[in-house]
């Protein structure tokens, strides 16, 4: 009986810490609006100073579509990556931005190469799950003036690709060994 009490007490104290951590880190809803009317105000000053070539729009769009499905984390941060697109947007408008043009170069290669490693592994059925998204992902960080993070999304991209690749052509003729097929017969 003393036993089964100790447990219970451990497992109540568990809960009482445990419960409201977790809540701790978990985006509300609020939150979740709070920071696409952020990124919208955001858009309209960026649109107001004559921003008009910015991915933004679509980031808000997605961070909204995000909302019914109760994933608000992401909504918040796509929301945050779509302000820092348009804060970015507004720096080099002004000519505000550092002479990053050899970073930005260098992304922009990357990430074409990412993409090209992409189809390269998709004509031969060894495209894996998530280069796409990656590639998605170093463009957007691009965009927002990340350019070494979108350097890295995008190597990590082409490294999976090329990775695909491989695997696709070793596996191209993988077939049940001899002994396999003689006891199939």
């Amino acid at each position: 009986m003393k036993l089964n009490n100790l447990a219970t007490r451990l497992v109540i104290a568990v809960l009482l810490i445990a419960v409201p951590v977790t809540a701790a880190w978990a985006t509300t809803r609020q939150e979740a609006e709070d920071a696409i009317a952020e990124a919208k105000a955001m858009r309209e000053k960026a649109a107001a100073a004559g921003v008009t070539d910015s991915q933004a729009t679509e980031m808000i769009e997605e961070a909204e579509g995000l909302m019914p499905s109760r994933q608000y984390t992401r909504a918040r941060m796509i929301s945050y990556w779509a302000v820092r697109q348009d804060e970015f947007a507004m720096q080099a408008l002004a000519g505000e931005t550092a002479a990053t043009d050899d970073k930005a170069a260098l992304a922009e290669a990357m990430i074409a190469s990412a993409e090209e490693a992409r189809q390269k592994a998709a004509s031969v059925g060894g495209e894996w799950r998530d280069i796409g998204s990656m590639i998605k992902s170093a463009q957007t960080l691009a965009g927002a003036g990340e350019f070494d993070q979108a350097i890295e999304a995008a190597s990590a991209a082409k490294f999976q690709a090329e990775r695909g690749y491989e695997q696709a052509l070793a596996e191209r003729n993988a077939d049940f060994p001899a002994f396999m097929r003689k006891s199939a017969d």
